[in-house]
């Protein structure tokens, strides 16, 4: 292993517990009112999901009890290193259930375009999709976070190389997600990947 491939997957493994502690400290005590750290109460975030629950009131809303979520889907994890050549695009996108949470990384070494999007799989129209974060411009070379589906569908990546130069990608993912797919120009690759038991 090369110190660059050895740097990106310490970033990489880095960015997974940064996103993990993120998960835990704001994001679940702000969304679902899930403080198992006390932190949402300390920096007052759970006042965040009272609010958010009583302006859906009248709304059938999923009922979350407790610190634990139970999932009828295996966890999985799925670690890819992609290549693109100057010009080059690729889409890396995960089929989950609605709800479902996966915990992303990726690192590149030179900055590429990229769209975080979903398709679901009951779409209002024809090529209808979602689009949650854009970067068609600048390019970054990393992006970490958690993400939960606002669909039952396939979310994913759009990653595009606008520079000069060959882009290596270190793209790690782990939760529950259904299945896997590359789509590299031609028909999309079904990719295998790792059920944790």
């Amino acid at each position: 292993m090369t110190q660059e491939q050895s740097s990106i997957v310490k970033a990489t493994v880095i960015a997974l517990a940064v996103a993990v502690v993120i998960l835990f400290t704001i994001v679940l005590p702000a969304e679902y009112a899930i403080d198992p750290l006390r932190t949402g109460s300390a920096l007052g975030l759970t006042d965040l999901a009272a609010t958010a629950e009583t302006s859906t009131a009248g709304r059938a809303t999923p009922a979350k009890s407790g610190i634990n979520t139970p999932e009828q889907a295996l966890y999985k994890v799925d670690g890819e290193d992609i290549g693109l050549h100057p010009g080059q695009a690729i889409e890396m996108k995960y089929h989950m259930k609605k709800g479902a949470v996966m915990v992303y990384a990726w690192k590149a070494t030179g900055k590429v375009q990229f769209e975080f999007h979903g398709e679901p799989d009951q779409k209002p129209k024809p090529g209808y999709f979602e689009s949650y974060v854009l970067d068609n411009k600048i390019g970054r070379d990393h992006s970490f976070g958690s993400f939960t589906a606002p669909s039952t569908g396939m979310h994913g990546w759009f990653l595009q190389n606008k520079e000069k130069e060959d882009v290596r990608i270190r793209l790690m993912t782990a939760g529950f997600f259904d299945s896997a797919k590359m789509y590299a120009g031609g028909p999309p690759e079904d990719l295998t990947v790792e059920d944790v038991q």
